[in-house]
């Protein structure tokens, strides 16, 4: 990625100002779009097609891991409407694509899953949420060289816990295991929907990794999670860039990005990733690293701008030399999506052998 900056104007400061509100109205953070899940799916599915593993993944899921990476998404558009859990088919930021899961009876799964999870909270997760939106991300500070769970910006119930939570599930072999808490999650069926749509997650690369500014706009490394939360950014979502945000950049996946990864290409590439070296339990940390270090270089070539003033909550402008960034960006999200394909087979391989 290019170093080399373009120069921040002010009419773009003005700009993004008057376009604050309508950004952050631009719905949650979702690793990927539909497509990028999908994506990631496809490649494992056409990885673990014929093997014993693949049968043993759709006789749980019965249906195919592209179509259940999305799952955990459309869980988002579950919401207490006057005290009863309720699928809300008007959310405007529902994927069309959970339309299957959307619908009744099948919706009750994603209900049962949200409520369960409704009061799942850790004193140091970021924003100090509750629930299951959280287990779709952890905001590890660009400067540390690896994760570590005391760090800020990570949690016991962030992705990577998630991950593991879910994996614990799968591999006990019962279709009605139930995981470790913090975590409800029940049955093989749902972990697996979950641990399809998670190592997604875990390559997107600002969902792993943030960046941390001072009012300023000059990166700080927090010592601890309320520093974290003073110079938060959402992993990007108060990212100024463009009209958007940042993190919106990275989510997008076009459909001709998704189409070209699952023409076969993307699985041809996937077979060619070095393998995995240790236990199958020590992987989901090692690419929590990895991703970590393409997070860092997804921030490296912006140029950030003081806070917005009067904006809440706090947004910072960003720009990059065009089209380089573009570029670089699209090339990073067609790795990782591989890698995300590949390594969601090869732990399944390890899980359901």
């Amino acid at each position: 990625m290019s170093s080399t900056h373009s120069p921040l104007r002010a009419s773009m400061i003005r700009r993004l100002a008057g376009l604050a509100i309508a950004a952050l109205a631009s719905g949650p953070a979702a690793a990927w779009n539909a497509a990028g899940h999908e994506s990631v799916g496809g490649i494992a599915d056409q990885l673990i097609k014929g093997t014993p593993t693949g049968k043993r993944v759709t006789a749980i899921l019965g249906g195919t891991l592209q179509n259940a990476a999305i799952w955990a998404d459309c869980a988002k558009s579950v919401k207490q409407i006057d005290g009863v859990w309720t699928f809300d088919m008007a959310d405007k930021w529902r994927p069309k694509d959970c339309d299957l899961f959307a619908a009744e009876p099948n919706n009750k799964a994603l209900i049962g899953f949200v409520s369960r999870n409704s009061a799942v909270c850790e004193a140091q997760a970021p924003r100090g949420k509750c629930g299951h939106k959280n287990f779709h991300f952890t905001d590890i500070s660009v400067a540390k060289p690896h994760y570590d769970p005391a760090l800020p910006g990570a949690s016991r119930i962030d992705l990577l816990h998630a991950i593991d939570a879910a994996v614990a599930v799968i591999k006990t072999g019962k279709a009605t295991a139930k995981s470790p808490a913090p975590f409800n999650i029940s049955g093989q069926r749902e972990a697996l929907r979950l641990l399809a749509h998670y190592i997604g997650d875990l390559h997107q690369p600002l969902h792993v990794g943030s960046i941390y500014l001072s009012d300023a706009g000059q990166p700080v490394d927090p010592a601890t999670q309320a520093d974290a939360d003073a110079h938060d950014n959402a992993g990007g979502n108060s990212l100024m860039i463009d009209g958007g945000n940042l993190h919106e950049l990275w989510d997008k996946v076009t459909p001709t990005q998704r189409s070209r990864a699952l023409d076969g290409s993307g699985a041809t590439e996937a077979r060619q990733l070095p393998a995995n070296t240790g236990s199958a339990d020590t992987w989901p940390l090692a690419w929590t690293n990895d991703t970590l270090g393409v997070a860092r270089k997804a921030f490296e070539p912006l140029k950030f701008g003081a806070k917005t003033p009067g904006v809440k909550p706090d947004q910072w402008p960003a720009t990059a030399t065009e089209p380089a960034y573009k570029n670089a960006r699209d090339a990073a999200q067609r790795e990782q999506i591989v890698k995300a394909g590949a390594r969601l087979a090869r732990l399944l391989k390890a899980l359901l052998p």
